[in-house]
């Protein structure tokens, strides 16, 4: 994902549902408007039908050219030979294609002499051919997935094409199209101020305002200038809001900088005013919805254009990772499913993720097998998941599991693995690290006696109190410090080495003025004031403290008969608790 981040609007599948209504009232765009959007199937198409229809030197250089934007030379050059016949005397234009598909092959040996052989035909007078000369040499500037990069990076040689084209300006001041590959060219150059001078000449030539600006929009971007970069697509829609280049860099422009909702909304924009419901667009819209967390959006995507979208795999991963998000469990489970099926090797660890959490969110089992099956088998896709997931603590969700079902070797195993990886612990994964450690402090031998594992009760709490320190009024967290140093040791120990005492005492405090409080912890409670009775009467020998201690104690536990036994005149010396 990554990722970046698509996502936009309205949950509603309204407007998705307009995109076919929406297209038929709107024009389809001419071949360059095509190529300027990276559709060059359809530009090629409309090209090749016209010198189809209408042959001639014009057209076939034109289908040829097409050719060559969508890189490639070989297809083009066909068209180019069936224009050489058709050429003028002084406008070898179809020869110059022929010399420009080899340049943009990096051949030399076929493409110098041609290229010399049309300028003296021309006799370096013809400004369209030195025009298509010199743009050859800038590599076609070339929209690819927001940014914009030459189609043949070989072949830039931005000294020679700002010259050929400043030659051809010399024949012809007003072609805005000259203007516009001179600004390309300063670009690679290194050139980017003349380059927008150029662009900005082109303008005012006549040239597609719409286009220019575009063009000035992806200058800005490469330079990182991204301010500027939407200024100048803004003003390309602002001159003709059918121009639908624009919305597509902008919505990749906003989703470079994970800014969804704005991704989703003109990738749904360019759509609609594009006319292009090929299925990756589709996807990309359902992508960056999913992205925005607007996942009822791209649910909504996917349904209305699933005749489109369905033999692409990729739209069921979109799919279980939405419906999961929505908590829609048994959906998400089938769509994975379907994607794990159709795409084996494309599976990554988001897909285990999201069928992880899908198992795990299921609800309305016959029994409580059934269910513990479900659970195991979603923390087994969570652990798949989680040594490649670099955006969530997916161990802190297998340590939950684990806990809840008392497994508390595996919990602890899954923290430190978190620990691990550089994920630092909330408040309730310090917890649960505790309580674990602390469970697992009373071993069994080979006999099964009792055998407390000092370290154990050592990690618990050390991690209880970094817990206390995010959550200090949570009960459990104070009283299982006082255990953890309590049952670390024999009894007479714990109570001699007063490790346990401040937290028993902070425990009795939190606990006294809440009855349901005093209800739940009463053994807690009587062990509490035990230890504290025993700690004044083995290490302080302060009988008013032991005293104070064992009159608390009664009056919050009446009923209990250790203290009541501590409390007649005929009870021994105090022992330590048990």
């Amino acid at each position: 994902m990554k990722t970046h981040h698509p996502l936009l609007l309205a949950l509603t599948t309204v407007s998705v549902m307009l995109y076919r209504p929406a297209l038929a009232q709107t024009p389809a765009p001419d071949a360059t408007t095509l190529m300027n959007m990276g559709r060059f199937d359809e530009a090629k198409q409309k090209l090749r039908q016209n010198a189809q229809q209408n042959p001639s030197m014009q057209t076939n250089f034109e289908a040829g050219y097409g050719y060559l934007r969508a890189g490639q030379p070989d297809s083009a050059r066909t068209w180019f030979e069936k224009g050489v016949a058709t050429d003028e005397k002084r406008v070898p234009l179809n020869e110059t294609g022929l010399a420009i598909s080899y340049l943009l092959q990096n051949n030399a040996a076929q493409a110098d002499p041609k290229i010399e052989e049309v300028v003296k035909k021309s006799k370096g007078k013809n400004a369209d051919i030195l025009f298509r000369i010199g743009e050859a040499y800038t590599g076609y500037l070339t929209p690819d997935s927001g940014s914009i990069q030459p189609r043949y990076p070989k072949a830039v040689n931005a000294t020679k094409a700002i010259d050929y084209l400043n030659r051809a300006v010399e024949r012809d001041k007003k072609n805005g199209n000259i203007q516009l590959a001179l600004g390309d060219a300063y670009y690679l150059n290194k050139d980017a101020g003349t380059a927008v001078s150029r662009y900005e000449s082109a303008i005012e030539l006549g040239m597609n305002p719409s286009q220019v600006y575009q063009r000035i929009g992806d200058i800005y971007w490469q330079g990182r200038n991204l301010n500027l970069a939407v200024d100048n697509y803004k003003k390309a829609i602002d001159a003709n809001p059918k121009y639908a280049p624009a919305y597509r860099q902008l919505a990749e422009l906003y989703y470079l900088v994970n800014r969804y909702k704005e991704a989703a909304n003109y990738t749904d924009q360019y759509i609609r005013v594009a006319g292009d419901n090929r299925a990756e667009m589709l996807l990309r819209s359902a992508q960056f919805h999913f992205l925005a967390k607007e996942y009822q959006r791209a649910v909504s995507v996917i349904d209305s254009n699933r005749a489109v979208l369905q033999q692409n795999p990729i739209v069921y991963r979109i799919e279980g990772w939405a419906y999961s998000s929505l908590k829609e469990p048994k959906k998400a489970i089938e769509s994975l499913n379907t994607f794990l099926e159709k795409a084996p090797n494309k599976v990554m660890g988001d897909d285990y993720k999201y069928l992880g959490r899908a198992y795990l969110a299921q609800e309305g089992f016959a029994n409580d097998s059934l269910k513990a099956m479900n659970d195991s088998l979603g923390v087994t896709y969570l652990e798949k998941a989680a040594p490649s997931d670099t955006s969530e603590n997916l161990y802190s969700d297998i340590a939950k599991y684990y806990y809840r079902t008392k497994k508390h070797a595996q919990a602890v195993a899954a923290l430190d693995s978190a620990a691990k990886h550089g994920y630092e612990a909330a408040t309730q994964d310090l917890f649960r690290y505790g309580m674990s450690n602390y469970t697992l402090g009373f071993g069994r031998d080979s006999l099964g006696k009792l055998q407390r594992d000092t370290v154990r009760f050592a990690k618990a709490d050390s991690a209880l109190a970094l817990s206390q320190k995010g959550s200090p009024d949570y009960v459990p967290t104070v009283l299982y410090r006082a255990k953890a140093n309590y049952y670390a040791y024999t009894p007479e120990e714990a109570v001699r080495n007063g490790k346990a005492r401040p937290y028993f005492e902070q425990f009795i405090t939190m606990v006294t003025d809440k009855e349901e409080e005093r209800k739940r912890y009463q053994k807690d409670l009587a062990l509490a004031f035990k230890y504290l009775i025993s700690y004044h009467e083995l290490v302080t020998k302060d009988q008013n403290a032991r005293a104070d201690w064992l009159k608390r104690g009664m009056a919050l536990l009446p009923g209990n008969k250790d203290l009541a036994k501590i409390a007649t005149p005929e009870a021994d010396s105090e022992s330590a608790p048990n």
